[in-house]
């Protein structure tokens, strides 16, 4: 099945405006820098965004459990030591784990803890960069997926096949009995 044209330009207008206009609102904070999990998650949000991976409660949902568990884990490691690998890996399994148990799985939030262990961040890592990129996204995300359909509604190929049925005159729009 071919994409069509329009979408693929709603796609890459969405994504494109999403990580500039992150990028833009991140310069005035004290981490001026993308998480690259945020590439990840344009991909899901606009060429998924009928999956289960990129509805709110995924994507937010997510994004924010993942980074919480990394930075517990780091602060663990701080406190008691050990190899930094180790930790790194536990929080990458826990954060998963806890998007399991929550039904919030996105993949690319499991690069969030790698992310809070490379940085060496703190928790201001929350407000900067996770948080801002976040509303960002989102909001791109919500008024580009909106455009065609209400945003979380099933996989796009069942949103195209309803989207022609939609289309399709109906008798009774064409005279006859209903």
């Amino acid at each position: 099945m071919r994409v069509p044209p329009q979408r693929l330009l709603i796609c890459f207008l969405g994504c494109t405006a999403a990580l500039i206009g992150a990028v833009l609102l991140l310069r005035v904070t004290e981490h001026p820098w993308l998480l690259p999990s945020f590439g990840g998650s344009c991909v899901i949000l606009f060429g998924m965004p009928r999956g289960i991976m990129a509805q709110p409660r995924s994507f937010l949902g997510g994004h924010l459990l993942s980074s919480l568990v990394g930075l517990l884990f780091h602060q663990g490691h701080l406190a008691f030591g050990g190899p930094v690998e180790l930790w790194a890996a536990a929080a990458v399994g826990a954060g998963l784990a806890l998007m399991m148990a929550t039904r919030t799985i996105h993949s690319p939030a499991g690069a969030n803890p790698l992310v809070v262990f490379a940085e060496d961040a703190g928790w201001n890592f929350l407000l900067s960069p996770l948080l801002p990129g976040l509303a960002v996204l989102f909001a791109v995300a919500w008024a580009t997926n909106n455009l065609p359909r209400p945003w979380g509604v099933g996989p796009w190929p069942r949103f195209l096949a309803q989207r022609a049925r939609d289309v399709a005159p109906s008798a009774q729009s064409l005279g006859g009995p209903p």
